[in-house]
């Protein structure tokens, strides 16, 4: 009975350590590919990026703002941040993980919106495979607890991957050397958003509450002195959305409000383009209602970056 007992127990470890052999494998394939929801993440921990300006937010973040049109017009360097739909309760993993691996940034262009205050989880949400190889790294330990994680997915080898079939094959192929699926690679942490535009989306649109989450409120008054407390500056923006979106929905002039007074409160501007900014008023410049086509995201990052020289000039931001 003895050796059996300790012929099985060898037999638990040795599977085991394949198990987190094979996790190790998957999770450094995925950080490995050439595909936006990982790149980014592969770059920050590397310790590659090192920015001048860090661009926050959803995924307007990450397609609204060329960071190569802000650095050329304003002489600075520029990477985006942003997570596809998801709030700032998830978005600060991000910016968190980044500082851990970067020098930290001297300004914070911060997109925000009515999506912004939500209270997030991360877990079988939006592009929740960007997350799953960060287990790894033990020092965010706490924040993937925080935003939805388990101690299971922490501690337990290959169970967070459970139902992402899909994911497990890319990490193992990447890891091999095999570049075989690319899937819109980005560049400087941005990518665009594609597509013409057909009112589909904005037709099936029912009524948006845009409420200010208590949680939410909290949450990102926390971040804003956090940043405050570190030294970096916070830039409010929120970019251009299509007209006929904000006029369905409803609440948006008191998250205007609670954005302006944040502003006054921390010290710095929000610059909403979506009062009286003519690119807004244009569906040939919109994919969907939320996110612009190509040209005018061009055009806006053009726009954007022109006010921003002054921004950063009149304040001496980045001397």
């Amino acid at each position: 009975m003895k050796k059996f007992l300790i012929k099985t127990s060898v037999f638990l470890l040795i599977l085991w350590g394949l198990a987190w052999g094979l996790d190790y494998v998957i999770s450094k394939g995925l950080l490995q590919m050439e595909d936006y929801r990982f790149m980014s993440w592969n770059e920050m921990q590397q310790g590659n990026i090192n920015a001048d300006i860090v661009i926050m937010g959803n995924s307007r973040g990450f397609s609204h703002f060329e960071p190569w049109t802000i650095d050329s017009i304003c002489d600075v360097s520029t990477y985006c941040l942003g997570l596809g739909g998801y709030s700032i309760t998830v978005e600060a993993l991000k910016f968190n993980n980044y500082c851990l691996h970067n020098v930290k940034p001297k300004l914070i262009i911060q997109q925000i919106d009515y999506y912004t205050l939500r209270n997030d989880s991360a877990p079988h949400q939006h592009e929740s495979e960007q997350y799953l190889p960060l287990i790894w790294d033990n020092r965010i330990h706490d924040e993937l607890l925080r935003i939805g994680y388990s101690k299971m997915d922490l501690y337990c080898p290959l169970y967070r991957y459970w139902g992402y079939q899909m994911v497990i094959k890319n990490g193992i192929l990447e890891f091999l050397g095999v570049k075989h699926y690319i899937r819109d690679p980005s560049k400087r942490g941005h990518h665009y958003e594609r597509g013409e535009w057909n009112g589909t989306e904005l037709a099936k649109m029912d009524t948006i509450h845009a409420n200010l989450n208590p949680q939410g409120k909290e949450f990102f008054e926390q971040y804003m002195q956090d940043c405050v407390d570190n030294g970096i500056k916070v830039l409010l923006v929120n970019s251009p959305t299509y007209i006929g979106a904000n006029l369905k929905t409803k609440g948006l002039d008191n998250v205007n409000r609670y954005f302006d007074s944040i502003a006054k409160v921390y010290d710095t501007e929000y610059w909403n383009y979506n009062e009286n900014y003519e690119l807004c008023n244009d569906t040939t410049n919109f994919c969907v209602s939320v996110h612009m086509n190509p040209e005018a995201t061009h055009q806006f990052s053009i726009d954007f970056a022109n006010r921003l020289k002054l921004h950063i000039d009149s304040l001496g931001l980045l001397k």
